[in-house]
């Protein structure tokens, strides 16, 4: 019987963590959601891809942290620079018009490589940025001599930025918890049971709410 209290208050500490964590996920993509729509003429111009912005946001925020979503906005960055600067100068260098399927496979296949070689990249960068390039290459066949090599990157770094953005800011709302107090009260939590060949017990630690 002294093994069940301890189990259950631990499974629902977790809860409490998966359920704040689902939460701030519903926030960022609405923050997405009433920017791409609601926010003004000259920001939602650049907003083109918003499904990449909420894209970026689930990946970015799902069991994060603050620190975790700060975190996130730096590899966001970092995959915007590795996927997008080649992707400028190919663009400028051979030209959107001359765009073909064929072109763009190979393209992206090469631009894949690239980013997938390091072992030291983050596999969130990573992530990013694979979708950067395929929505760079695609909309460069689709679009044709209409899309600008360096205005259509900066549309796909806007989209991602704000996902990332968005991120950041859900992390900041304080209900049911503020995020950086969730992880400590899960390690907290788990730190105040033991296990004991007479069962689980419990350590004199408590945190503070």
């Amino acid at each position: 019987m002294s093994s069940v209290a301890p189990s259950t208050n631990q499974t629902q500490a977790v809860w409490r963590v998966r359920l704040g964590s689902a939460f701030r996920t519903i926030l960022a993509c609405a923050i997405v959601g009433c920017t791409t729509m609601y926010g003004p003429a000259p920001v939602r111009h650049f907003l083109t891809f918003p499904a990449f912005s909420y894209l970026t946001t689930i990946l970015i925020v799902s069991d994060a942290t603050l620190g975790d979503a700060l975190r996130g906005c730096w590899h966001a960055l970092f995959a915007t620079i590795q996927a997008l600067v080649p992707s400028i100068l190919s663009l400028w260098l051979i030209g959107p018009a001359k765009f073909t399927n064929e072109l763009a496979a190979l393209a992206v296949a090469i631009n894949a490589f690239v980013i997938a070689l390091p072992e030291s990249t983050n596999m969130m960068s990573k992530r990013i940025a694979f979708g950067q390039i395929v929505i760079v290459y695609v909309g460069a066949v689709i679009q044709g001599a209409q899309t600008g090599a360096l205005i259509h990157p900066i549309h796909v770094a806007s989209s991602t930025a704000l996902g990332a953005v968005a991120s950041v800011l859900a992390m900041f709302f304080p209900y049911p918890r503020l995020a950086y107090y969730e992880r400590m009260v899960v390690v907290m939590d788990a730190l105040k049971m033991r296990k004991t060949r007479g069962g689980w017990v419990r350590l004199g630690c408590r945190g503070s709410s």
